[in-house]
């Protein structure tokens, strides 16, 4: 019973995170989508006066004059200036990996849910 009870232990711990990795993809497309709301609106955008972010909630006054270049981050700490269409592809291209990623953990979290279910039917069974 005691290893059971271990096994038990160990399905919840998997079980809790995966939904973390979950909650994690999660953000990540939300922030993937907003993004890319944002680089779509610059289409209709005038240059402008922008607040251009340093860091830890400093920020310094530009001007945005190119609404039709942005510069991505393609991995590796590595940017480069992309069309815009370009750039929203891109970001298309992430959200479909990261959906892909959160309908494997949610698959994944479902066998386990099933095996937790099974063993605590085990349990139970066991003291009686």
């Amino acid at each position: 019973m005691q290893k059971k009870i271990v096994q038990f232990q160990i399905l919840e711990s998997n079980l809790k995170m995966l939904q973390e990795r979950a909650d994690m993809i999660s953000q990540k497309i939300d922030e993937f989508q907003l993004t890319k709301q944002a680089i779509s609106d610059l289409e209709s955008t005038e240059p402008s006066k922008a607040m251009i972010p340093l860091g830890c909630g400093n920020f310094v006054l530009g001007t945005v004059e190119n609404m039709d270049e942005i510069i991505v981050n393609v991995g590796n700490n590595i940017a480069l200036k992309k069309k815009r269409k370009d750039a929203i592809r891109l970001l298309d291209e992430r959200i479909t990996d990261a959906e892909n990623d959160l309908n494997d953990i949610t698959k994944k979290s479902h066998t386990l849910i099933k095996s937790l279910e099974r063993l605590q039917i085990e349990l139970q069974q066991m003291q009686g």
